[in-house]
C-alpha cells in the first residue's frame, strides 16, 4: 500500500495539472550565486586591496581594475588603472590614500591615488629629482622600501642602503607633488631597517623598523612629518612586517603567519598575545576588538588582542585562501584572497559569497 501511495505522489509531482513538462522544481524562484557580470573583474585576475565602509559600501583594486559597490556587487562601478614596469613597493594604505612606486629605484614612477584607487595621478622620477641627489657610493645595495601617502601634497618615500664597510642608511625623503622635487628631511646611519612606514595626517607618522642582529621589530613616532623620529621602541623578538593605525593611537603590528601585536598609546607600550598564533591576516576593529584569520578559522579578541576565541572554523569558508580581512565595525567585515571575496554582517559567525571564481562566471561562453 505504501508503495502505491509513493508512486501516486511521484506522478502527482511529475504530472501535475496535466502539464508533463513542468515539474513542481521548475517552479522554484532561481537566481545565480553571485552577479556573472563580474567576470571583468576576477577573471585572469585578483583582489589586490578592499574595504568595507559605511552604508555597505565596498572598495577596492584587483591587479588593473578599481571596483566599488553598495549592494554587495548586485551592480558595481569599476575602471582600469596601469601601474607600469616593475612593482618596487606594495601597496600602501592610509585613509583614502593609496601610494605605490615601481620602475628603478634611483628613478621611480610613483603612482598615487587620493580616493582608494577611484582615480590615479603619476610622477616618473629621476636622479635629479632628489635633494640631496642618492649616492650609492660606499653601498652594495640602494632600495626603496616604502612610498606612503601624507597628504594630497606629499608623500613619503623612504630608502635604505646596506653599507659595504659602516653602518647601513635610512632616508627619508618627503616628496611635493607639485614641485615634483624628493627632499631629503632625515637619514639614519644604524642597523635599523624600514619594513612599514604610515602617516595618521599631515604630520604624525609611523615607522615599523627590524634589526636583524637581535631578530627585533620595533616602532618610532614622528610628530613634524619625517623631519625628526622618536627613539625606537621594542615591539617584540619577532620579524613584524605590517603595520595598521587606528584613531586615537591604536596601532597594530602584525608578523606573517604569526601574531598580532596592539598599542593604544601611539606605540609607547605594546599588549602581546598570551599564547602563539597562526594568522595569515588580521584587523584592528578599536582599542579592543581584533579578527584575526588563520589557515583553519576565525579567530577574535576582545582585549586588545591578549587572549583569542575561535569564531568559526568551517571548511566552506576556505580560510586557508583568505589573505586580507576588513572589518568596518564589530559585526560587518569582509575577508579575501585571489579571486575570492566575502562579507559578514554577524561578526563572523556566517559569510555571504560575493566574488567567486565559478564556471559560469569566468567562462567565456
Amino acid at each position: 500500500m505504501k508503495k502505491l501511495y509513493y508512486l501516486f505522489l511521484v506522478s502527482a509531482v511529475a504530472f501535475g495539472c496535466g502539464d508533463k513538462d513542468r515539474f513542481l522544481i521548475t517552479q522554484i524562484p532561481t537566481e545565480p550565486a553571485i552577479n556573472a557580470d563580474v567576470k571583468l573583474l576576477i577573471k585572469d585576475n585578483n583582489l589586490a586591496t578592499a574595504r568595507l565602509d559605511s552604508g555597505n559600501i565596498i572598495r577596492g583594486l584587483t591587479t588593473n581594475k578599481y571596483f566599488s559597490t553598495t549592494d554587495n556587487f548586485k551592480t558595481f562601478s569599476h575602471n582600469v588603472y596601469d601601474v607600469a614596469g616593475t612593482k618596487l613597493t606594495s601597496f600602501n594604505s592610509s585613509r583614502n590614500g593609496i601610494v605605490i612606486a615601481s620602475g628603478t629605484t634611483i628613478a621611480p614612477i610613483v603612482y598615487y591615488s587620493f580616493d582608494f584607487g577611484a582615480s590615479w595621478g603619476s610622477l616618473a622620477l629621476t636622479a635629479s629629482s632628489f635633494s640631496p641627489g642618492i649616492s650609492t657610493t660606499g653601498y652594495n645595495t640602494t632600495e626603496l622600501v616604502d612610498a606612503s601617502y601624507i597628504d594630497s601634497n606629499y608623500i613619503m618615500l623612504t630608502y635604505q642602503q646596506k653599507s659595504t664597510s659602516n653602518a647601513d642608511s635610512r632616508k627619508f625623503y618627503k616628496l611635493n607633488l607639485t614641485t615634483k622635487i624628493a627632499t631629503r628631511v632625515s637619514f639614519f646611519d644604524d642597523a635599523y631597517y624600514p619594513a612599514n612606514v604610515k602617516f595618521v595626517d599631515k604630520k604624525t607618522g609611523y615607522v615599523l623598523l627590524y634589526k636583524n642582529s637581535k631578530y627585533s621589530s620595533y616602532i618610532s613616532k614622528t610628530r613634524d612629518t619625517g623631519r625628526t623620529w622618536s627613539e625606537p621602541v621594542l615591539i617584540a623578538d619577532r620579524v613584524l612586517s605590517e603595520l595598521q593605525t587606528g584613531v586615537k593611537g591604536n596601532l597594530c603590528a602584525l608578523e606573517n603567519f604569526g601574531n598580532a601585536y596592539v598599542s593604544t598609546d601611539s606605540g609607547a607600550t605594546w599588549k602581546k598575545p598570551s599564547a602563539d598564533l597562526k594568522l595569515t591576516s588580521a584587523h584592528m576593529v578599536n582599542d579592543n576588538i581584533i579578527y584575526g584569520v588563520t589557515q583553519e578559522n576565525l579567530v577574535k579578541s576582545t582585549d586588545t588582542g591578549v587572549t583569542w576565541n575561535t569564531v568559526t572554523n568551517t571548511a566552506n569558508y576556505e580560510y586557508i585562501n583568505m589573505k586580507k580581512l576588513h572589518f568596518q565595525d564589530d559585526l560587518n567585515g569582509i575577508m579575501y584572497g585571489g579571486q575570492k571575496l566575502y562579507i559578514t554582517a554577524d561578526g563572523g559567525v556566517t559569510w555571504k559569497v560575493l566574488l567567486y571564481p565559478y564556471e559560469y562566471v569566468i567562462s567565456d561562453n
